[in-house]
């Protein structure tokens, strides 16, 4: 069996950068923007002058990941008889041996798939910085690794299908 690799949608891809973008741009909006009488709609001090503010910094720091998205090409998730390999998380794959279970998530509408990590091996496998910091974010979880489906070609289900078909019975 080979390994099947996910490519990035450039079409979900892009809508996440535009809503990040109008997110961002409305937030800028309400900060500045003042009524006919010459009062702001978000006054200095307020509790919804710093909520744009925040919305402001998180959907600006979307935008610029999902604009550093569109331009990446290759695969970014590919899964196979070795195990996962998620180019976000990790620089290497990740072997079935080392993951304790596959679940599968959901937070509103957004699903993804949570991998439980054996904590022997957890310290020797290849995970990117920024997963090793998200994961000691979420400690009190366990070993947890997020792989979103957001951006993926075919989304949850393609993910769910190959992960299903490459996964060893326990």
């Amino acid at each position: 069996m080979r390994a099947v690799d996910i490519y990035r949608s450039s079409a979900r891809t892009l809508a996440l950068f535009l809503g990040s973008c109008g997110f961002a741009a409305a937030c800028a909006w309400i900060i500045l923007a003042h009524s006919g009488s010459g009062d702001q709609v978000a006054t200095r001090g307020s509790f919804r002058a710093f909520e744009m503010y925040l919305g402001l910094v998180f959907f600006g720091f979307g935008a610029i990941v999902w604009g550093s998205r569109l331009r990446q090409r290759g695969p970014v998730v590919s899964v196979g008889p070795r195990g996962i390999y998620d180019r976000r998380l990790s620089t290497d794959w990740i072997p079935w041996t080392a993951i304790r279970a596959v679940k599968p998530t959901r937070v509103l509408t957004a699903r993804s798939y949570q991998l439980e990590i054996d904590p022997e091996a957890d310290a020797d496998l290849p995970w990117t910085r920024q997963a090793r910091f998200v994961s000691g974010l979420n400690r009190m979880f366990g070993r947890r690794y997020w792989i979103g489906t957001a951006e993926l070609t075919g989304g949850f289900p393609a993910l769910a299908e190959v992960i299903g078909r490459n996964r060893p019975l326990p």
